[in-house]
């Protein structure tokens, strides 16, 4: 099997993923934290007359991460034999010793390889071999590779899930410069490190009043499938085939463990489903200038899974609208995944930071989370109405900021949606368009900081005015 992770004058042995069948197996393996302590390599015994260095399961799903998984407690013939297991030619890998250096004792939360056409068959191999011995998956580990099995190793669209397929995104895992767009046309782009993008974000004060759950009209069939947000959801995030009325498409039953704190349900009645970035967050943040469309589609969102999550009720309950500055999965070892859920969004969705907000995820981004990657960000789902922008990095940027100030984006105007004029809006340079009653055709304005004859708002907030 060919993984990427080198090039060796041995024949490669290499089989096609099948990401349908790697999902089932994956569905029924044993959840469990990893047993990080009493690891030696000596543990693992080589047989003399065997070159494992060359072949061996053990490539794949290296000795380390077995014996977190399962390992501590195998006799030491059983772990001999998993050390030097040649006989399962469809998941062996020949590895160059520097290759397998780089990538350490990881498991695919935290390491894939680089070539895309190689990750499908690296995962159905972990998941084989993982299999194969009875080896646990924790929780960060499955989420990840449940998300790559569905995104990018599907042979057909899940039956389970209203997100499209990403197989066609590239991935680049040493990548430090991030790219996205937030307009609705274009091609997804590669996003690299998650400190990097972390800068494409405004840092200013919340916007703390107006608001009001009902703007944000929610739990809607936005794509016209017949299923609502919520229910679109529970069906992906189910680790079970859900049962589903087929007349109302409520799901009625189905298995999810909550990636917030590992707890598993079967009744959807104990699952909330969260908005990563809360609705009152949003409105805080920027949304307070978005149309009633906009607002309508960030709330149903689930063309990127990080927007929306099925979760524990009551811990989603004890999130309620905070941010990272005040509440952090209880989980820990999600707490990086959550970090680069919550910068996908905000600059997915244009959305700004305040400074303890902006603060705390620097914080971990250079610590706890230093290598975090952020997956690529796709468009925006389609609205009518709302200004929308395309964020643009600038044209150099440093992967470790020095201060909690944002870097200034460049936005680039498109043509919106209705407006209302004299409101508020955001970013500056957006375009809009009113139509006033009686008229046939619309009139354009600009999301400014002056008015007409350049003279400053109140305040220093922008306005509709016409363009």
């Amino acid at each position: 099997m060919s993984i990427g992770l080198a090039t060796t004058a041995t024949p490669q042995i290499v089989v096609a993923a099948s990401g349908d069948n790697a999902l089932s197996t994956l569905t029924a393996m044993r959840i469990s934290p990893e047993r990080t302590a009493g690891f030696r390599p000596a543990l693992f015994a080589v047989w003399r007359t065997q070159k494992n260095s060359v072949r061996s399961v053990a490539n794949v799903v290296t000795i380390k991460e077995a014996w977190e998984s399962g390992a501590w407690s195998w006799n030491a013939v059983k772990r001999k034999r998993f050390m030097n297991d040649v006989a399962d030619t469809a998941v062996l890998a020949a590895v160059r010793a520097t290759s397998a250096a780089r990538r350490g004792g990881t498991d695919p939360a935290r390491w894939r390889p680089a070539a895309t056409q190689d990750i499908c068959t690296y995962i159905d191999g972990w998941v084989r071999i993982k299999s194969k011995w009875g080896l646990a998956v924790d929780i960060r580990e499955f989420t990840a590779i449940k998300n790559v099995l569905n995104r990018q190793c599907r042979t057909a669209p899940a039956v389970t899930s209203s997100v499209p397929a990403t197989n066609k995104f590239p991935t680049s895992p040493t990548s430090t410069i991030p790219r996205t767009t937030t307009s609705t046309s274009g091609t997804p782009v590669v996003v690299g490190s998650a400190l990097a993008l972390l800068q494409l974000v405004r840092v200013e004060n919340e916007f703390s009043s107006g608001y009001d759950r009902s703007l944000f009209e929610h739990w809607r069939d936005v794509d016209g499938d017949g299923c609502d947000s919520r229910d679109q959801v529970l069906k992906r995030d189910s680790i079970s085939l859900p049962q589903v009325d087929p007349i109302s498409c409520d799901v009625i039953a189905g298995d999810w463990i909550s990636p917030y704190d590992g707890a598993r349900w079967s009744n959807p009645s104990d699952i909330d489903i969260d908005h990563v970035v809360a609705l009152k967050e949003a409105w805080d943040s920027g949304a307070w200038s978005w149309s009633s469309a906009q607002r309508r589609a960030f709330a149903n969102d689930t063309s990127d899974n990080r927007t929306l999550l099925a979760v524990t009720d009551s811990v989603n309950q004890s999130k309620s609208d905070k941010d990272p500055s005040n509440w952090l999965p209880p989980l820990q070892s999600y707490t990086c995944t959550y970090i680069g859920n919550w910068v996908a969004v905000k600059v997915r969705w244009n959305l700004s930071m305040d400074s303890s907000e902006y603060g705390r995820i620097r914080n971990l981004l250079q610590s706890t989370c230093a290598s975090l990657d952020i997956a690529p960000i796709p468009n925006l789902p389609s609205f009518a109405g709302g200004a929308i922008a395309t964020v643009t990095p600038p044209a150099s940027l440093s992967p470790t900021p020095t201060s909690a100030t944002a870097t200034t984006t460049n936005v680039t105007s498109a043509p919106a949606g209705q407006i209302t004029p004299g409101s508020y809006c955001s970013p500056v340079g957006a375009i809009g368009y009113f139509t006033k009653s009686g008229d046939t055709s619309p009139t354009a304005y600009i999301c400014s900081k002056t008015n007409a004859a350049g003279e400053p708002y109140s305040g220093g907030r922008a306005r509709w005015r016409r363009a």
